[in-house]
């Protein structure tokens, strides 16, 4: 993956690579974007060998601080790369970064796309375990609720039960309470009544 491959290059490629993927919508729609991007890419190449110095026309694409390309460097750019023509070792080098440059872009973008696609699925399933922890409470305190209808349902036969024989005693008091009253005034005769002597 040319990914992985640059990041096992030295901090020049690195460097470059960074800059590419901050200007990747501008390196699709504009030539001089890529040439630039190519340009500092076959000086950091020039840098890591021994014996081969990058061209004097080049030296300002060498600079750390220079962007990847300005408007004002045009003309520096396009002697830059005549420049590189005349070497067929520079010019390999430089034109297999051009083409390279598309295929970073494209890593970038998928790597930005997997990326963007972990977190949704991470936001998701964080969502999703949420919804699932408020359903389990929710189920428990339902469960509690029912559990505590159930205890007041087992008592209601045998509260049932408790009145009817409150209400059975009940009648029974009253019937009896009428019973003495209707005897009380016989009881009270046969009390007055002399006893016969024989």
């Amino acid at each position: 993956d040319s990914l992985q491959e640059y990041s096992r290059k030295s901090d020049c490629f690195r460097r470059v690579a960074g800059n590419i993927k901050v200007r990747c919508s501008a390196l699709e729609m504009d030539e001089d974007e890529r040439v630039a991007a190519a340009i500092s890419m076959t000086l950091c190449e020039l840098a890591t060998a021994k014996h081969l110095s990058p061209p004097l026309e080049c030296t300002l694409f060498s600079s750390e601080n220079t962007p990847l390309y300005s408007q004002g460097h045009g003309d520096t750019q396009g002697k830059c790369v005549e420049a590189l023509s005349r070497s067929a070792q520079f010019w390999s080098s430089y034109s297999g970064y051009l083409r390279e440059v598309p295929q970073l872009c494209f890593s970038f973008r998928r790597w930005h796309d997997i990326d963007t696609a972990r977190d949704i699925y991470s936001t998701i399933t964080q969502e999703k375990i949420a919804l699932l922890r408020y359903l389990s409470q929710r189920q428990r305190t339902e469960y509690a609720h029912m559990s505590a209808w159930e205890s007041h349902l087992s008592v209601l036969p045998f509260l049932v039960v408790f009145l009817s024989r409150v209400h059975a005693c009940n009648r029974v008091y009253r019937i009896s309470r009428l019973l003495c009253r209707s005897f009380q005034p016989g009881w009270t005769l046969m009390l007055r009544v002399p006893s016969i002597a024989y």
